[in-house]
């Protein structure tokens, strides 16, 4: 019965002192490098690889609870899928290890996590043998002690989904960053030293996220853009040149007709990206899915759209540009949801329209209308006089007297 399969599977596990378990002892092996111990059981030698807090195994799922309804495999059977330091472990502060023996022993790894920024102090660099978790579907390697530069290896992942890698990274993204076949997010932020430019396969009709925020990438955006599943694009202080592409905010979830097919672009980020120009495409007025905006400290010249449709906007800057004009009447109802909007430094001006005062999110939010630059004329839609907008940092209600 089940309880013949768990005390057969313990022996069996306490057996393996004679004949290792490559998995196992490369979980250990992984744990030891990297320096990090479970802490929740006292002695990691006296459980299973698989009881491990932020472990995860096929076969043996659970195994401290049910056994499958097959009973307990043999050791061998079962499979390391997620090695993910999050919960359960101390904080990382070995490294990275170059061993290969260790990585072909995790070569059934379907994510590998370990840890984030603070909670990670992981140094060392990207080892090539990594390249031996074939079935790899997530990898997440963040620390602000992680540096040296990223391996080209990117296309021995057929089933990646999602990298994330930080934060001391140098060098550039290999030309084969974006070639696996089932990638759909990039995350390279605040890597400083990171420089170079973006593979063109990373514009790809699959991608959902782009972000290389706080880094020197340069470049400019393909003109023939086309990311119909993009959601996120944040690309804040970087060195990206050219101009905004139209097809940009022109995103649907699949191939098909508009009114069946809803829009994906949730954030689009170019904050301080100061070589940035031309005109913000006026489809990234019109998109329902839309919740942040930024062009902030960009040289993005032109005007407002007559007709301002972002019905789930709840952030929009575009201070500090060479855009000019006056807001269209459109913006109050267009933006109903709308709490930071800045506008200020730039060359804006003309009559503020009342609908603006009717949203009532920016009534506690921020509002920064004028200031150098911008030259919006009295008198103040009511409503304005309660100081919802304000003219500088030091919260000043606009000066109509």
């Amino acid at each position: 019965g089940p309880q013949f399969n768990r005390m057969m599977h313990l022996f069996l596990v306490c057996s393996s002192a004679q004949v290792p378990d490559l998995q196992c002892k490369a979980v250990r092996g992984l744990y030891a490098a990297v320096g990090t111990v479970d802490t929740r059981v006292s002695d990691m030698l006296s459980v299973h690889c698989c009881d491990l807090s932020d472990v995860r195994c096929n076969n043996l799922a659970d195994m401290t609870h049910n056994a499958p309804a097959g009973g307990w495999g043999a050791p061998g059977t079962f499979e390391v899928e997620r090695v993910k330091l999050r919960g359960g472990a101390s904080k990382p502060e070995g490294t990275l290890p170059s061993a290969a023996s260790i990585w072909d022993g995790l070569k059934s790894l379907s994510e590998l996590d370990l840890g984030k920024d603070s909670k990670s102090d992981l140094s060392g660099t990207i080892p090539p043998a990594i390249a031996a978790l074939a079935k790899l579907e997530e990898l997440q390697l963040e620390s602000e002690t992680l540096s040296g530069t990223i391996p080209p290896i990117f296309d021995k992942f057929p089933y990646l989904e999602e990298i994330r890698l930080g934060d001391r990274l140098s060098g550039t993204l290999p030309a084969n960053f974006c070639a696996g076949p089932a990638l759909t997010e990039i995350d390279v932020s605040v890597n400083p030293d990171l420089s170079g430019t973006i593979p063109a396969s990373c514009f790809n009709s699959r991608m959902e996220k782009i972000v290389i925020s706080g880094t020197r990438i340069s470049g400019t955006i393909p003109a023939a853009i086309g990311m119909r599943k993009l959601e996120r694009f944040e690309a804040a202080e970087t060195n990206l040149q050219g101009t905004v592409p139209p097809g940009i905010c022109v995103t649907r979830a699949k191939a098909c007709p508009a009114t069946r097919c809803p829009a994906t672009l949730e954030e689009l980020d170019f904050t301080r990206t100061e070589d940035l120009e031309g005109t913000i495409p006026p489809s990234c007025f019109t998109l329902a899915s839309l919740k942040a905006m930024s062009f902030s400290r960009t040289k993005v010249e032109g005007t407002l759209p007559p007709l301002i449709s972002l019905p789930s906007l709840t952030a929009l800057d575009l201070s500090n540009t060479e855009m000019s004009g006056s807001i269209p009447d459109s913006a109050g109802a267009g933006m109903p949801k709308v709490k930071y909007l800045e506008l200020s430094r730039s060359k804006f001006g003309g009559t503020i329209p009342a609908s603006l005062a009717d949203i009532k999110p920016l009534q506690d939010g921020v509002c920064k209308l004028d200031g150098d630059g911008s030259e919006f004329k009295c008198p103040l839609p009511t409503g304005f006089a309660k100081g919802i907008c304000t003219s500088n940092n030091r919260g000043e209600p606009i000066d109509c007297g």
